[in-house]
């Protein structure tokens, strides 16, 4: 067995318990105990282990807290979502993304566009969406906390100079309060981007852990209920992801975007 793995091993079973011993480590691994000797003293050395010479018990300590700093909420929400747009996708054959706020943009984490016969390109994973022109990002700000707007906004406005932001800032409100209102957002095709994307937040305990969107050619949103048709497909799966964090942590999910 890899080192690594075996030493993955003695930590995950460190984690299910406040304190083990060598021998209960060599029956909860199945780790010779020589060798959950020498990796348990490495992890102390590290300091990512402590023990109890007189009891003979280890356990771990605060420094195990740093290897998952890098996985957040958001990154769980890619992690279960994926399985959630792909299993949509080949169901309905609808193109859907999750999107997550990374540096005043959101960009794209997961795609089921390669399962889609009606993705308009092979994948959208890595795309980098403004936040007051794409959909991804009106559908982020409009449902995101006060503050986090607010803090958001700011960045926005002092990355414009004064006159172009005078001009953008009035249509920028108007455009949240209409993705509010609706509980979603639309971005309509351009020259640039010839297709068109729905997208509504993924809520978690009044949180914004990310943003699920469909972007697909524009005919589709003009067939009849199109429109209403695929946003009732996303919150539904929005819910589904929210539902599947909350169960992960043993939370409530959350709630449907509100409408205003």
């Amino acid at each position: 067995m890899n080192l690594i793995v075996r030493t993955l091993d003695v930590l995950q079973a460190l984690n299910k318990q406040t304190h083990c011993s060598l021998r209960s480590l060599h029956e909860a691994t199945g780790i010779p105990k020589p060798t959950v000797h020498r990796l348990l003293q490495t992890l102390k050395n590290e300091g990512y282990v402590r023990s109890d010479i007189a009891k003979g018990i280890y356990s771990l300590t605060e420094k195990v807290r740093l290897l998952s700093e890098g996985y957040t909420e958001c990154e769980l929400v890619v992690e279960l979502g994926g399985p959630i747009l792909r299993r949509i996708t080949r169901s309905t054959g609808l193109p859907l993304a999750i999107g997550i706020a990374e540096r005043g943009q959101i960009v794209v984490r997961c795609s089921s566009m390669p399962y889609s016969p009606i993705g308009p390109s092979h994948t959208t994973i890595g795309n980098a969406h403004e936040m007051t022109v794409s959909a991804m990002g009106l559908a982020f700000l409009a449902f995101c906390n006060a503050d986090e707007r607010t803090n958001l906004v700011k960045s926005i406005e002092q990355a414009l100079d004064p006159a172009e932001w005078k001009a953008s800032s009035a249509r920028l409100r108007a455009d949240i309060t209409l993705v509010r209102k609706r509980g979603f957002a639309l971005r309509q095709p351009s020259p640039q981007h010839p297709s068109t994307t729905l997208a509504v937040p993924i809520q978690h305990q009044k949180q914004i852990l990310g943003v699920l969107s469909l972007t697909t050619f524009p005919s589709l949103l003009k067939r009849g209920t199109a429109i209403t048709d695929f946003t009732r497909t996303l919150i539904e799966a929005s819910q589904e992801i929210s539902k599947a964090v909350a169960a992960h942590q043993g939370g409530t999910a959350g709630a449907s975007p509100r409408k205003s």
